[in-house]
Formats: C-alpha cells, structure tokens, sequence
C-alpha cells in the first residue's frame, strides 16, 4: 500500500504533483527507434514526395481550320478561313463575320457542316459541341442586311 501511494504523486514536491524526470536526476526519454533500422541507414523515400503534377493547361492545343462560307448566293468573295480550336464558341466566329463585311450585316445564322433551317446553332456553343473536334470544318452562314448609307 505504501509503495502504490508512493507511484500516485505524494511527492514532497510543491504542486504536490509527481517530480519530472530531471528533478529526479534522469535524463528525458528519447523516441523510439524504428525496429530493424540502423542508424545510418537512411528511409526510402517516395519517388513523387515534394512532387506536385503538372497543372492541366488551360490552351486548347488541338486545331480546327474553319472555312467559313456564305450559304447563299454561293460568293467565293465571301469565302475565308479561320485557325481555331474545337473550343472556340459560335459567337467569336459570328464576331470575325461581321468584320469581314464591315460592320454591315446582322441577325446571322450560322451552321455547321451543313446549312440547313433546323441545325442553326446558338452563339453560345462552342464548335465541340457542334460535334467539330479537330481537323476541318465549313461553317454556313445567313444573314439580314443591315440598312446603312450604301443601300438607301
């Protein structure tokens, strides 16, 4: 009994708590080795430790040549092309339209591939959602002319 009251903290100590180890005159306990390691032996490290990946890159790399035509009448005058990507959207392309004709034209409708009524598509998607996701595309477009000083 006296020795378990002794082990609980009835030190002369005054907290009245149990002495450290140094007042008791040892020294701090060191960590633990890790069993089977020798000093100099040194831990194996991950080959990707302290590596981060590589960020995804926000270009798209792929190309699209785009030929751009007037859907009618047929003009070769009117006909140009244009390196984009398949991310690039409907209205960037309806924006270079308007340029070539000076500011002229307005209320395009625009297609791809195929110029038909029922597959104009929104200046909001982009040609990879038109299904165009390399290479080469034709881009048909329509347009109301705007009335400006030439035609009055």
């Amino acid at each position: 009994l006296a020795q378990a009251s002794r082990g609980k903290g009835s030190s002369s100590h005054p907290a009245g708590g149990a002495q450290s180890q140094q007042e008791r005159g040892c020294q701090p306990k060191m960590g633990k080795k890790p069993a089977g390691k020798k000093d100099g032996a040194k831990q194996e490290r991950s080959q990707w430790e302290g590596k981060h990946p590589e960020p995804k890159s926000r270009v798209d790399e792929r190309k699209v040549v785009a030929t751009v035509k007037l859907a009618a009448p047929v003009c070769s005058l009117l006909e140009f092309k244009l390196e984009c990507t398949p991310s690039t959207k409907i209205s960037f392309l309806v924006d270079r339209i308007i340029d070539r004709h000076g500011g002229s034209i307005s209320d395009l409708s625009v297609c791809v591939n195929r110029f038909h009524p029922e597959e104009i598509v929104g200046r909001d998607k982009t040609l990879e959602q038109c299904g165009v996701f390399g290479g080469e595309c034709i881009i048909y477009y329509d347009f109301v002319p705007r009335a400006g000083a030439l035609l009055q």
